[in-house]
């Protein structure tokens, strides 16, 4: 098993690409998916006064803000 290293690291604000558009937040945990062996990310931003937060988000759909 190949263990990659995590390219984002917890509590960096980051800026995530989405389908409807670009996302501010912060990153909240980092994870391996076991089936790919890739380094996933979850990041919590601010919605409508409340914090949200999106799982299994890839590397390439995140930048540093």
């Amino acid at each position: 098993m190949i263990m990659k290293t995590a390219k984002f690291n917890k509590g960096q604000s980051v800026v995530v690409t989405t389908k409807s558009g670009k996302v501010k937040g912060t990153i909240s945990s980092v994870d391996m998916n076991v089936c790919t062996f890739e380094t996933e990310y979850s990041v919590d931003y601010l919605k409508e006064g409340k914090i949200w937060t999106m799982i299994d988000v890839p590397a390439r759909a995140i930048e540093l803000a």
